[in-house]
């Protein structure tokens, strides 16, 4: 099995809420087994047997993607292309190892014979015996506190005061009320990004416009999911949309209407 150079993958899939895994996961699912880093790939069929965590969409996208995985896993020839993934998957701390792996694996080493496939399978396997997978569950999405407007604090500040209820407590409850103007974040100009950094951005950019045509991809999508598999930890919002926005003007993307695609 011939390995990529570059392999996708995504960090805190175990840990993050259903909402976000949709963003960080949209790509992933679409890849075949060689393409996918295998601590990814192991996260992915463990997010595929909780169903009940997710939403139905993606509950049926990670199905999918299982039996495309263990059908890609039973096609690999008994011998060298085999044993290269199953010696990816040896250093992995086995608590993450997915039932569905576990038992497919069991299944296949019932009719694996190469001599170096064999002994491999088997410390695996033995290895995995010996820890139970992880139990995942998911965090809840975090609810974004109601507003009130203004005008409707105000009417109840004025009902209240008409009910006796304290004057300088209903201008407090008003002045609250009245927050202080929002202020626009300044887009970091291009001349800051490390161009390595934009580097990164741009070819993640372009690998994932690759496979969605002239459609194109939400732009919180695109720029969320960099965000997310980006292995620099501080990568912001700004930091790529100001690299693809340098990549319009290059004639590399086009944007419209909220979506970003190759030209």
């Amino acid at each position: 099995m011939e390995i990529p150079k570059r392999r996708m993958g995504a960090a805190k899939l175990r840990t993050s809420d259903a909402m976000t895994l949709q963003v960080l996961t949209q790509e992933l699912l679409r890849r075949p087994l060689g393409q996918v880093e295998p601590s990814t790939v192991l996260d992915l069929l463990a997010l595929s047997e909780i169903g009940a965590q997710l939403p139905p969409s993606l509950t049926r996208d990670l199905e999918a993607f299982r039996a495309q995985i263990l059908r890609e896993i039973s096609d690999l020839p008994d011998g060298p292309p085999l044993l290269e993934l199953l010696r990816e998957l040896s250093p992995l701390n086995p608590e993450r190892a997915p039932a569905c792996l576990r038992a497919h694996l069991q299944h296949i080493a019932l009719n694996r014979h190469h001599e170096d496939v064999v002994p491999v399978l088997s410390a695996l396997l033995a290895r995995w015996d010996e820890v139970p997978a992880e139990a995942i569950t998911l965090p809840t999405a975090t609810v974004a506190p109601k507003i009130v407007p203004a005008a409707q604090v105000g009417s109840s500040a004025r009902a209240a005061a008409a009910k006796g209820t304290s004057t300088s407590t209903a201008k407090v409850t008003v002045a609250k009320a009245v927050e202080r103007p929002r202020t626009r974040t300044p887009a970091t100009p291009t001349a800051q990004i490390d161009p390595r950094r934009a580097e990164w951005i741009e070819e993640d950019a372009i690998a994932r416009l690759a496979n969605y045509g002239a459609q194109g991809i939400k732009e919180s999508v695109l720029v969320g999911g960099a965000v997310h598999r980006s292995p620099y930890t501080d990568m912001t919002t700004a930091e790529v949309l100001t690299t693809l926005r340098k990549m319009k003007r290059e004639g590399k993307v086009n944007s419209s209407a909220g979506r970003w695609s190759r030209r």
